[in-house]
């Protein structure tokens, strides 16, 4: 049963290594496409020509369009480091994480514990994602905010205009678990140490 576990966490370690690898290269490809072309931007269809959804269609009670994607023909340097800056937090957080569980999984194989440096990195990893799940939307925002508005279509309301920022939760749960994780490592580090000591 324990070479079986064994087997298994060795499987995870490569799984994990790989995944951090393809999220590398893939930050990579992105940056690289995203110096020279100008991305897809997700836009609120109030100032846009809606046009008709199932008009005809006598089986059709009411149907509308929420959003559109619209393709600026250009972005200035500050719009593209933004949205540069926040797909690299992206790929960071998601190599990081994939490199930790991996470090993890790899110490389960080599039955060596975890150690200060483990801890260490699973609380890095863990604010990794946090900064990313609130830097990240901040910054496209802000990106979305300057091209919708120098190209005229930044939705407006009755008391101005608005601001486009999607906040996932989801991030900063999971940095919140992560620090947890690592004060859990290193709990249990102190400890074995104490022990050790003992005997």
């Amino acid at each position: 049963m324990a070479n079986l576990d064994r087997k298994g966490a060795l499987l995870f370690a490569v799984i994990f290594g790989l995944a951090a690898l393809s999220i590398a290269v893939s930050a990579l490809v992105a940056v690289y496409s995203g110096l020279g072309n100008t991305p897809l931007l997700n836009v609120p269809l109030t100032n846009l020509v809606k046009p008709a959804l199932g008009q005809g269609n006598s089986e059709v009670i009411k149907a509308a369009y929420a959003t559109a994607d619209v393709q600026p023909a250009s972005l200035t340097s500050t719009e593209r480091f933004l949205l540069l800056g926040s797909g690299l937090l992206g790929g960071l957080a998601g190599l990081l994480s994939a490199a930790t569980l991996g470090l993890i999984s790899w110490s389960v194989y080599r039955g060596t514990g975890f150690g200060k440096q483990l801890a260490r990195a699973v609380g890095i990893s863990g604010i990794a994602v946090m900064t990313w799940g609130l830097l990240g939307p901040f910054m496209n925002a802000i990106a979305h905010h300057s091209v919708l508005s120098r190209i005229t279509l930044l939705p407006e309301q009755e008391t101005g205009a608005s601001f486009l920022m999607e906040l996932n939760l989801w991030p900063i749960a999971v940095g919140l678990g992560a620090a947890a994780l690592a004060s859990v490592f290193e709990t249990g580090r102190r400890h074995q140490l104490e022990l050790d000591g003992l005997i």
